[in-house]
């Protein structure tokens, strides 16, 4: 059996976009037009029914109170005065015979009782028929009344309808299809500016941003969104940089060490030979310390960590973190004290947070001076730890930069380090919703964590 190809027809975008517009404007038109016609006809189905049954309840009055003579009077009434203009009405005997109306008589069809009929009927002196609404009712002595009313308005108001919805709808074409254009237009414009600065962020150039309206409409939103990633994405490649040149750098040294004690110990004595193996082993065991807060630090970054959070007291924290560094202050002739709450409970990473608070204690021990305070206070929605020592500090335009990896301050180079310290607190404060600040302690350093409470903490996990 022969298969025909199947004939696939692609659209261009711009026409997709426009029948798709059109598309929804008619789902959305269509159905509040007919929604529309159907309450028009039957509002006015309701006046002609009320109309109808209000001359059925005077007749019966009438009925009710003198007999059939009283009904026929009304009846005569009714269609002297001409109340019975655009209607019909018409009594008749048990065997069918006209008492009183302006119809010949009964139509052999119809029913009694009937509530809603719709017949065409010749009013007596007419020729032509017409459309009729109506009612039957059965009286006590086996009479028959019927009652009714033009409904030939009704019809021409229906076509009426039709007409001027028809005419909606054929508006609405054409308005989608603008709608549709001028929507296709606004995207296609947003669009090719978002693909712009993406090509040119692809070819390297990361300082390109989308324009972000200060409105707060979806595209202004979104732009914002893109141009955070952008910096995000920007500040993550020179992090990159950087780590691969300072690691580059850092390792060199100890590398080259390493090479030249070897050799040295290749052809040198035996008490030479063990001073050699010791610079070498003390040379790697920095390199693998530097790398370990390397790794540390990139795991942090990435989340991992959240899952060992856990409830735990930060004055706890401090007050073990006072006892292990109050040695070491005293040999270099500084204090170390804790002015913190007596509890500040808290769900995050007990061992995390520890290693930050440490890093800058061994930081204020190196660099400060005078005595160092570790404290912390409660914020409902977060908490503040802090390390403030009573040392040179560090000038307030270099604050940021001492922040980053590997970034060491001129009054660094000769001590021993990596300049991991500071990059690892801001990690762990990250990994917990908050950053970390270095301020002015007057005179000093007073380095303060911030961390967001455990209900913002959990909607990361």
């Amino acid at each position: 059996m022969r298969r025909w190809p199947r004939l696939r027809i692609r659209l261009p975008a711009p026409i997709r976009v426009a029948l798709i517009s059109l598309a929804f404007s008619l789902v959305i038109t269509l159905p509040v037009l007919l929604f529309v016609y159907h309450q028009t006809d039957r509002l006015y189905e309701d006046r002609i029914r009320d109309r109808v049954q209000d001359g059925e309840r005077d007749m019966l009055f009438a009925y009710a109170g003198g007999g059939l003579p009283a009904l026929v009077d009304s009846i005569d009434d009714v269609i002297g005065t001409g109340a019975m203009r655009g209607g019909v009405v018409l009594v008749v005997d048990p065997r069918g015979h006209k008492i009183a109306g302006n119809l010949v008589g009964w139509p052999p069809v119809l029913r009694t009782p009937a509530d809603w009929v719709e017949f065409r009927l010749y009013r007596e002196g007419q020729t032509r028929a017409e459309l009729f609404a109506i009612r039957t009712v059965r009286l006590k002595n086996g009479e028959r009344l019927l009652l009714g009313t033009a409904i030939d308005e009704r019809e021409h108001m229906r076509a009426a309808l039709l007409e001027a919805l028809l005419a909606a709808l054929l508006l609405a074409i054409p308005l989608g299809l603008i709608g549709g254009w001028i929507v296709l237009k606004v995207t296609e414009r947003r669009a090719r500016a978002i693909g712009n600065v993406a090509g040119r962020i692809a070819a390297g150039d990361f300082s390109h941003r989308l324009e972000a309206e200060k409105e707060t409409d979806e595209f202004a939103i979104l732009a914002r969104a893109i141009n955070a990633m952008l910096e995000r994405i920007e500040e993550l490649v020179e992090e990159l940089r950087l780590v691969t040149d300072s690691l580059a750098h850092d390792l060199r040294s100890p590398l080259t060490r390493i090479g030249a004690n070897l050799e040295r110990a290749a052809t040198t004595s035996a008490e030479v030979q063990q001073q050699a193996l010791e610079a070498v082993s003390l040379d790697v065991e920095r390199m693998l310390r530097l790398i370990s807060a390397t790794l540390e630090i990139s795991s942090t970054e990435a989340g991992t960590g959240r899952q060992h959070f856990e409830q735990f007291d930060l004055a706890d924290l401090l007050r073990d973190i006072c006892e292990i560094y109050t040695p070491a202050a005293e040999e270099r002739g500084m204090g170390i004290t804790v002015e913190e709450p007596e509890s500040v409970s808290y769900f995050g990473n007990r061992q995390s947070i520890g290693r930050a608070v440490a890093n800058l204690v061994d930081n204020a021990l190196k660099y400060g001076g005078g005595s160092i305070s570790l404290g912390a206070a409660d914020h409902d929605d977060w908490v503040e730890l802090w390390v403030a020592d009573w040392g040179g500090g560090i000038p307030p335009e270099q604050r940021e930069h001492a922040l980053g990896r590997y970034r060491r301050l001129e009054v660094a180079r000769t001590t021993e380090g990596s300049g991991l310290g500071l990059a690892l607190a801001r990690a762990v404060a990250r990994l917990h919703g908050g950053d970390i600040e270095l301020l002015d302690n007057e005179p000093g350093l007073r380095a303060v964590i911030t961390l967001k409470r455990a209900a913002d903490n959990l909607s990361g996990l």
